[in-house]
């Protein structure tokens, strides 16, 4: 399974031009947390989660690879992997939360359409998970085929969480959150 780190690119590119959404007029004061501050903890959250799904990937192939000819053993593995993947993806979208929204034009609104779109991800997971968990475990082929219809269920929904960041992201325009975010080294880690 490829997907996570197609998850990861594509959440990390998406995820910059959200960052850099709200208007911030010059000299206007908006209530909430310093878009530094905030820039530091969205970015933050994500390059955790894209690295602990890297991280949960790469072991899965590899207890996979040693498993392969154990079918009940992939399926747990499998199982686990996906659990592992949402957990993050909670986690993720909790620590999103706890920024707050950021002091910039539209903040709140910005802030409510981030954490929907991170929350989106956590839900194919959690429905990929519960799907994994009724694969069949005695026929090669037929686990092989609910795996590879799994794969593309789980990237054609991923796929759709990117484009939802980019129309987030096509909404709003900041020069000060892009600026926060472009200084920010955790963006700067999700963009290099």
């Amino acid at each position: 399974m490829r997907h996570p780190l197609a998850l990861i690119t594509l959440l990390a590119a998406a995820s910059l031009g959200l960052l850099a959404a709200g208007c911030g007029g010059g000299g206007t004061k908006y209530s909430g947390t310093d878009p530094d501050t905030w820039a530091a903890t969205v970015c933050g959250a994500l390059g955790d989660w894209a690295n602990g799904v890297k991280s949960d990937g790469a072991t899965f192939g590899t207890q996979v690879g040693n498993n392969s000819g154990d079918l009940a053993a992939v399926k747990v593995r499998l199982v686990a992997f996906l659990q592992h993947g949402e957990k993050r993806s909670r986690t993720m979208v909790e620590k999103v939360h706890s920024a707050g929204a950021p002091a910039v034009k539209d903040g709140e609104t910005i802030q409510r359409d981030l954490e929907g779109v991170l929350g989106q991800a956590q839900t194919t997971f959690a429905n990929a998970t519960e799907r994994a968990k009724g694969l069949p475990t005695r026929n090669p082929q037929a686990l092989s085929n609910g795996l590879r219809e799994l794969g593309s269920s789980v990237q054609r929904e991923l796929t759709s969480t990117g484009e939802q960041f980019d129309k987030l992201s096509d909404r709003y325009d900041s020069d000060r959150l892009d600026k926060a975010t472009s200084e920010a080294p955790a963006c700067k880690k999700l963009s290099g």
